[in-house]
């Protein structure tokens, strides 16, 4: 009886396992993005490609049938992953929304990525300014004077915060462009003012929009500030001396382009900012896809807030779905 020819590595069955020992946490998620697939535990996200994505000719067949790559520290134990991509895959489906779904999916990836490089950069300023706190503390005084902590480059540290964090709010006006194209080359204040014009001032998206928007637009006349060398605009300041002998943490003040923000510390702007930038995404992407729905099997679809069980086990705050008559929410799945 003749022999049968060894299958392909390629196409026969097999397994994998994370190779990642400071992980160890269970696969909580699986979807596609793109030309991978995603892989998310509770500690990390990772991207899998399998072999004929790499050599689609085979003309390689010791290639390894699979790749695996960590490419965050951030799973479901993260509010920035699931406050942004993870909202974004329940919100972006064929089934409801008639956008490019895909594109809209890989913009919020972009902005994950932005808003973990904005808290990065948050951290690092953080660091910095506890190593510069401590290492003044362990000096020896010889005379009357006080030596004063200095970060340094505590402008810089600004400017590097503002542009990842407006890269992000870029990414984020991507996505409410291919809900209204009529947006493209527009601003944050368009937008206002074109929902105010579609749905009213009392809609809850407009109300929504008074909140963030001031915000965004901070965000981006900061930016713009800090990079063209505007000294006016912005003031930061390192560590400095106040008459009642304490000393100032390293702060920032914003007054540009009639917004403006009063002096506070860094470190607190940049925790708020990094705050409310998840707000925003949350709330521009819900009201986004809530105005642009389609029907559903002629059923009276909504968005709505998810229970805490509901949040636990989902990983973000809103979902398609119903309410029964007892007027609770329940997801479609």
């Amino acid at each position: 009886m003749d022999k049968r020819p060894p299958i392909p590595s390629r196409d026969s069955g097999g397994s994998f396992s994370l190779n990642n020992p400071d992980d160890g946490t269970p696969i909580r998620d699986i979807f596609k993005l793109g030309d991978g697939l995603l892989l998310i535990t509770e500690k990390c996200t990772y991207r899998m490609q399998v072999a004929d994505q790499i050599d689609p000719d085979r003309k390689n067949p010791a290639l390894p049938p699979n790749f695996q790559q960590k490419i965050f520290d951030h799973g479901t134990a993260s509010d920035l992953l699931c406050r942004t991509l993870l909202q974004a895959k329940v919100m972006f489906r064929k089934e409801f929304q008639s956008i490019d779904n895909d594109h809209a999916m890989q913009l919020s990836f972009d902005a994950f990525s932005d808003i973990v490089s904005t808290h990065e950069a948050a951290q690092a300023f953080v660091c910095a300014e506890k190593a510069a706190i401590e290492q003044t503390e362990f000096l020896e005084t010889n005379d009357a004077s006080q030596t004063i902590p200095a970060v340094s480059n505590v402008r810089s540290h600004c400017k590097t915060f503002a542009q990842k964090a407006d890269h992000f709010a870029v990414s984020l006006l991507g996505i409410v462009r291919l809900f209204y194209p009529e947006m493209r080359k527009k601003s944050w204040d368009d937008l206002h003012k074109m929902v105010k014009s579609l749905y009213g001032e009392d809609d809850p998206f407009h109300k929504a929009l008074e909140m963030t928007v001031p915000f965004l637009q901070l965000i981006r006349n900061a930016r713009d500030c800090l990079e063209h060398g505007n000294l006016t605009g912005v003031k930061t300041s390192d560590f400095a001396p106040q008459p009642d002998g304490s000393i100032a943490l390293p702060s920032i003040e914003i007054d540009f382009r009639k917004t403006t923000h009063p002096r506070c510390p860094i470190s607190w702007f940049m925790d708020r900012t990094t705050k409310a930038l998840l707000d925003s995404f949350e709330m521009i992407v819900a009201h986004s896809c809530s105005k642009n729905m389609q029907p559903f099997a002629g059923l009276p679809m909504s968005i709505g807030i998810l229970s805490e069980d509901y949040q636990k086990a989902w990983h973000v705050r809103f979902a398609y779905g119903m309410y029964d008559q007892d007027g609770q929410f329940v997801p479609c799945g």
